[in-house]
């Protein structure tokens, strides 16, 4: 099934793109600092990057919230002791 091409352009009307594939090398091109892959389920929930970015902030200042107490390695050892 051929898409139907709105453009004035003749060479677009030439070209079939049904059979295309991703490029699997494109990460090559591009900064892959900025890029993430995600599973097409997620892609659904979140469309854009707005959405994408906000979910994140939350986890992180969730995450950056919650209290970790600090065990010096002594205390650490004493304890696997305790369980064992």
């Amino acid at each position: 099934m051929k898409a139907v091409i709105e453009s004035d352009d003749p060479l677009d009307r030439e070209l079939d793109f049904s059979k295309s594939r991703p490029n699997p090398y494109w990460l090559g091109v591009v900064d892959r600092q900025y890029v993430r892959l995600i599973k097409k389920d997620l892609a659904e929930m979140f469309p854009d990057n707005e959405s994408v970015n906000g979910a994140l902030r939350t986890i992180a200042d969730a995450a950056g919230r919650a209290k970790r107490s600090k065990v010096s390695a002594r205390r650490a050892s004493i304890r696997k002791k305790a369980r064992a």
